[in-house]
């Protein structure tokens, strides 16, 4: 499977990214924000450190990985758009917590992305 920061379509309002060196000639690599909104291939990100909006496409970030227990979307497949809690992680894998149905889900990490505080 081809991890979703590689693939075009994974941005999704409330996910939290880090900027990658191939935007704004490098001067924000590393810097964490989420995408407030996405308009085709274009996501308005808010940067923390910055404290202000930027327009960007998706090479030129990545989704953060969540960790145990963040709130988390799937970015990815027939699922794309569910959110879930994080309850565990194995490997490559983590098992969600799906939160409509309550069910048990074990899907590659490279499918999630963690769901901002700034959109729950």
């Amino acid at each position: 499977m081809t991890p979703a920061s590689t693939q075009e379509n994974w941005p999704l309002s409330g996910i939290e990214v880090v900027m990658l060196e191939s935007f704004e000639d490098g001067q924000y690599i590393g810097q964490t924000g989420y995408i407030r909104a996405v308009s085709g291939p274009i996501s308005t990100v808010w940067l923390y450190e910055e404290e202000r909006e930027f327009e960007c496409q998706s090479y030129q970030m990545k989704p953060v990985v969540p960790k145990k227990q963040d709130k988390v979307v799937i970015i990815t497949g027939n699922r794309r758009g569910n959110l879930g809690q994080l309850i565990n992680i194995d490997n490559d894998d983590g098992i969600v917590k799906a939160d409509k149905s309550l069910e048990l889900r074990i899907l590659k990490l490279d499918s999630l992305a963690k769901l901002s505080a700034h959109h729950m």
